[in-house]
């Protein structure tokens, strides 16, 4: 079910409801206002009756409750007395109010002293003073003496006709509403829902094709247009991060390569002849290190940033990563910080073994102080080397990518890795040039822990 049929269903339900519950209220206002009405006109009939048995005179009323409210009496001492109970009498005057049916009964025990009117057969003969409802006709009793009581009916058939139209009005009213409402819905959801249509067509586009380049015009307002833009924006960073991970591939591919070459080379120059077993253990060797450190820098780039923090003295790090490296320390004796040292020894050593490469035989210092802002420390490695230049030092931290010109063996991933380290510890790589001369390579760390 499509989601313009389901927005027209739901305001048709919405409407109904609505409709519904309003007819409902006002159904019940209603049946109380017609029931009370006849509910007074019976009473009033049953008064009549009662003045004409008292032979009374005067405004109509009902006779007057009993002391022991169990149900209302005539006025008179002695009504019976007044009014004579035999069959021979001539039938009374029928005070039936105007534009009603109505009937009454005088009953001693199960057995009918005298009808006004011709009493309906279908009301059973009760002495409840409450008032019934019951096969279109509303009746109850008026207690006159010991197992004599007036009963009187009035035909409640318009009353119940009455609430039947209001039911049929308010449910075809409802019906009626309710569709136009959902027709409604229909017609104006469609140009509402086009962006949406749209973002469907491009999502299964892509699904399909697998193209990337396809876009979703920035149609509507409000939430349909930020959604068609987050569509956009997600769409050119998939497209980016294929980009960047066929490149990846590409390039982790060939550099893979050149040292197989390599070892088949020596080993084919070997089988020829051409070599001694011990040139081509050397070349293997230095080829088979050469796999392990590319191997490993791969591992740390597609670890995206999952290390392991674990709680370490970053002084101590360093100052050894320098004293291996060659290079001298400056910072404090110790400084706690939570990070994950394998990550950390692996970026101090890509950043030494570039300044070592890069700027052979020129000073190389490490350096680790507090950062102005207090929730990062700063890691250095400092040489006075040839440096590099603008356009290099944009793209340096960028996986395989080397300097044009540049002779210096490598793979294109130390600054790669280091930049990915420093991600991993909430931090970032800055790359500046040293004054006078040479690379200042910053790492910003996270501290995470007590420093």
């Amino acid at each position: 079910m499509s989601l313009r049929v389901r927005l027209a269903l739901f305001i048709a339900v919405a409407i109904a409801l609505a409709l519904l519950v309003q007819g409902f209220l006002g159904y019940a206002s209603f049946e109380r206002l017609q029931m009370g009405n006849l509910e007074r006109e019976l009473d009033a009939y049953l008064g009549r009756i009662a003045g004409l048995m008292e032979g009374r005179r005067g405004p109509l009323r009902m006779p007057r409750m009993d002391r022991d409210g169990d149900g209302p009496q005539l006025t008179s001492p002695n009504p019976l007395e007044r009014f004579r109970l035999d069959h021979e009498r001539p039938a009374l005057f029928n005070p039936t109010p105007p534009g009603t049916i109505a009937h009454a009964r005088l009953v001693r025990g199960q057995t009918v002293l005298r009808e006004w009117g011709s009493f309906p057969s279908e009301v059973p003969l009760s002495n409840s003073p409450t008032p019934v409802l019951e096969n279109n006709w509303l009746y109850r009793s008026v207690r006159l003496g010991p197992e004599v009581y007036l009963q009187g009916a009035v035909e409640a058939s318009q009353v119940r006709a009455s609430l039947a139209g209001y039911q049929q009005t308010v449910l075809f009213t409802t019906l009626g509403v309710a569709l136009l409402g959902a027709l409604a819905a229909w017609l104006l959801s469609g140009p509402a829902l086009r962006p949406l249509q749209h973002l469907q067509e491009a999502a299964r586009r892509v699904a399909d094709s697998g193209d990337l380049s396809l876009r979703v015009p920035p149609e509507g307002s409000g939430e349909l247009r930020h959604l068609s833009q987050t569509f956009n924006q997600m769409l050119e960073r998939l497209s980016a991060f294929r980009q960047r991970e066929t490149e990846f591939t590409r390039n982790a591919a060939h550099e893979l390569r050149t040292p197989l070459t390599a070892m088949r080379l020596q080993l084919d120059s070997q089988h020829q002849g051409l070599s001694t077993p011990e040139e081509t253990l050397s070349v293997v060797q230095e080829e088979v290190e050469r796999m392990t450190h590319l191997s490993e820098s791969l591992l740390t780039l597609a670890r995206e940033g999952r290390g392991q923090r674990v709680g370490l003295d970053l002084a101590q790090l360093a100052r050894e990563a320098a004293q291996k490296a060659g290079a001298s320390y400056q910072g404090p004796e110790r400084l706690e910080v939570s990070g994950d040292p394998f990550l950390l020894e692996q970026a101090l050593e890509n950043l030494l073994s570039n300044a070592q490469k890069y700027a052979p035989g020129a000073s190389v210092k490490v350096e680790l102080e507090p950062a102005s802002d207090p929730s990062f420390v700063w890691l250095r490695v400092r040489d006075e080397g040839p440096g590099m230049p603008p356009e290099v030092l944009r793209r340096a931290t960028e996986p395989f990518y080397r300097a044009p010109g540049v002779r210096t063996p490598g793979n294109g991933l130390g600054l790669s890795v280091v930049a990915q380290v420093a991600q991993a510890h909430g931090g970032k790589l800055v790359l500046t040039p040293n004054q006078p001369q040479g690379l200042v390579a910053e790492l910003w760390l996270r501290v995470t822990g007590p420093s």
